[in-house]
């Protein structure tokens, strides 16, 4: 009867992990096909000068972002999986996020005039400040993911998505200035914080006494997110710092140009954190049962991640030219040939998002700063040899360099990360000895 039990457990399981990944998924499928639609109408219709000024502002409010988050996101949903008291954990942190964000915004705000001379990215920038504050009902979002119970967040986040994007296609289709889809981007992140809000006060059922800031379990939490602070920082830097050289090496319309092979390029990349998502809470509870079978979850989770990212490099390669000119248009030609290199960094995108994890339970964030410092190294100094010469095409190198080492050929630098990056590297091994036994 026990091992009946414990084989109907292990299926419930499996089957609300299938669930919480469909609805995951599903998520992401309804941004990716609003993304090659409204996204790409957008796009065509600001031109590669007014597509890369936004671009240069979202860049810098993103590099701002693990900031805002403060490290926190998988020690908060590691601790909302072991914490009985939720209320607690969820509060604190919002409270964390709140008071960093509105600092940030306020410090964005100040920088912004200072750009007297690119007053359109000015604006810009000034209108997109207020995202950071906004940001902290993500807090909400990782509550789900403990419970692997991601409905709600997908309701939320998707409803925001939808609406905005209806009132995009009304944008376009009267010929709005670019500052209006600055400020429909904070307005989609308004939209969905006030649903997961009001989601959370519903599926919590908690009271206004259990929802309590405790200054030392927030002294303890920061305690431990600082090494992930600055990794995450340097992780954002050397994946938008492309970006941000181009722009002032050779001008917006190249970062435009840039900035159109990447939407494509990380058009897949949410799958990595949804597979990731889902499968976390199991695999901590491997972990305090049984070391092999852990590490035996990680190799299947890092066969799926490889599996599927090389599986789209690929694809994208041979049909690039045919992807970009059909979807974007002459202005953005010659752009296919960075579509097919910057995919290949994908591959590295979804080996470093599956080990991420395997850092924070095995308490190595320091290494996880280290990885990132290296990738950022070799980022900026490729940048500075590649752009001059090859622009867009020269930046896709750099980022596909970068990746490698940090989210992969650095952990073989150490004993105590070679174990991960073993995993990886027989990640590769499954298209070579393909079985479905790698999977499950």
């Amino acid at each position: 009867m026990e091992v009946l039990n414990d084989f109907v457990g292990k299926l419930k399981n499996k089957q609300k992990i299938i669930f919480n990944s469909i609805w995951v998924i599903g998520d992401k499928l309804i941004r990716m096909f609003g993304g090659l639609i409204v996204g790409i109408w957008v796009a065509r219709y600001l031109g590669p000068f007014n597509l890369g000024a936004l671009n240069y502002a979202l860049s810098i409010i993103a590099i701002c972002v693990p900031i805002i988050s403060l490290g926190l996101n998988n020690i908060v949903l590691t601790e909302l999986i072991k914490e009985n008291n939720k209320g607690q954990v969820v509060f604190t942190s919002l409270i964390l996020r709140l008071f960093s964000g509105s600092i940030i915004c306020f410090l964005i705000f100040l920088f912004s005039f200072t750009l007297n001379n690119e007053p359109l990215i000015k604006y810009l920038l000034i209108i997109l400040s207020f995202q950071c504050i906004f940001q902290s009902s993500e807090i909400f979002d990782i509550y789900y993911q403990s419970l692997t119970e991601s409905k709600k967040s997908v309701i939320a986040k998707s409803s925001a998505y939808i609406i905005i994007n209806i009132i995009k296609v009304f944008a376009l289709l009267n010929g709005s200035n670019i500052l209006i889809f600055g400020l429909l981007s904070i307005a989609e992140t308004f939209i969905a914080g006030v649903i997961l809000t009001y989601f959370y006060l519903i599926v919590s059922r908690q009271t206004i006494n259990e929802l309590k800031f405790d200054l030392s379990y927030a002294k303890n939490l920061l305690s431990r997110s600082w090494p992930l602070i600055i990794s995450d920082l340097f992780i954002i830097i050397y994946m938008r710092i492309d970006q941000l050289m181009i722009k002032n090496m050779v001008g917006n319309t190249e970062l435009g140009r840039y900035s159109a092979a990447v939407r494509l390029s990380e058009i897949h990349y949410f799958l990595a954190g949804a597979i990731c998502i889902s499968v976390y809470p199991s695999i901590i509870q491997l972990k305090e049962k049984n070391e092999t079978d852990f590490l035996n979850a990680f190799q299947k989770l890092f066969n799926i991640l490889c599996t599927i990212s090389v599986v789209f490099a690929i694809i994208f390669t041979f049909f690039s030219d045919i992807i970009v000119n059909t979807l974007y248009g002459i202005e953005y030609n010659g752009v296919g040939g960075v579509l097919a290199v910057h995919i290949w960094t994908g591959v590295f995108v979804f080996l470093g998002v599956g080990s991420s994890n395997w850092f924070i339970i095995n308490n190595l964030q320091r290494h996880v700063v280290i990885r990132t410092i290296i990738g950022l190294s070799i980022n900026i100094i490729l940048n500075i040899v590649l752009i001059p010469e090859y622009q867009a095409f020269g930046a896709a190198i750099a980022t596909l360099i970068a990746q490698m080492f940090a989210a992969f050929i650095a952990n073989s630098f150490t004993t105590k990360t070679r174990v991960i990056f073993n995993l990886q590297l027989k990640s590769f091994l499954v298209f070579f000895k393909p079985s479905i036994k790698n999977y499950i």
